[in-house]
């Protein structure tokens, strides 16, 4: 029997699994088209905040593998569809320290988007990692919190596998912001439940739902946390050696997406 006989829902994570930068990892292209071959719904999630579904998308069919919008889920959407939930949004204003693409998942929620002093005045802060960041945000971040912003973050990841080796990620910028409030935000994204309640609205069933990740505080967690079966693969940041002294235990191991498909 295969592993992916045991599902028919498989939730992937991008960053380490599909792909490491720009280049698709060793048989990711093939095993996701048998997967949908054989009738398995394919859905990704993934904690970086810094595209959007539709950019993702667009990268995902640029390196052969066909995707949608709709077949992407990010921390910045799941902050977004958690806000609308259970705040009251109306001329309420946020100021997001996060790529173009987080502001925007915000502003279609009907936050008005803050900047300069007014930003100091925020209802909202929202925390995403990006490449710009800087003093300047960190310090009007911090001054919104401190006179009684609401707190959120789409991540605590630390870092995330590049070409270049791991860099940093959400997690890294967040720590300062909540260092110098003395606060902690909120977080949507793995290994929070929040995410994969949303990710769970994109099947059309809950029963034999996988999820694929590389790392084990988020998709491992957060995997355990929802309820769904965790396979871990080493084609990201953390080899053997470190699964084996973590804690934290996935239900399946595998080197990389080829092994969803040989025979056990």
């Amino acid at each position: 029997m295969k592993l992916a006989d045991l599902f028919d829902h498989f939730i992937i994570d991008l960053d380490g699994v599909v792909y490491i930068g720009d280049k698709p990892t060793d048989g990711a292209i093939e095993t996701i088209a048998t997967l949908r071959g054989l009738g398995k719904t394919v859905i990704f999630l993934t904690n970086d905040p810094r595209g959007s579904c539709r950019e993702y998308a667009e990268k995902l069919n640029k390196m052969g593998i066909p995707a949608s919008p709709q077949d992407i889920i990010t921390s910045g959407m799941a902050i977004a569809h958690y806000l609308k939930k259970h705040y009251k949004l109306d001329y309420k204003k946020a100021y997001v320290v996060g790529s173009q693409a987080l502001k925007e998942e915000i502003a279609e929620i009907g936050l008005i988007l803050t900047q300069g002093e007014e930003a100091k005045r925020s209802d909202f802060v929202i925390v995403g990692g990006h490449q710009g960041f800087n003093y300047e945000e960190m310090k009007i971040a911090t001054i919104a919190i401190r006179n009684g912003a609401h707190f959120f973050a789409t991540n605590r990841d630390p870092v995330f596998p590049t070409p270049e080796g791991l860099v940093p990620a959400t997690g890294a910028i967040l720590a300062s912001i909540e260092y110098a409030t003395g606060k902690k935000a909120t977080i949507v994204g793995k290994p929070e439940v929040i995410i994969f309640e949303v990710a769970k609205k994109f099947l059309s069933s809950h029963e034999r739902v996988a999820i694929v990740g590389d790392r084990l505080d988020t998709d491992i967690l957060g995997g355990k946390r929802a309820g769904i079966t965790t396979i871990f693969t080493l084609s990201g940041s953390i080899d053997q050696d470190e699964l084996s002294k973590s804690d934290i235990i996935p239900d399946y191991v595998i080197n990389d997406l080829k092994d969803l498909l040989k025979e056990q």
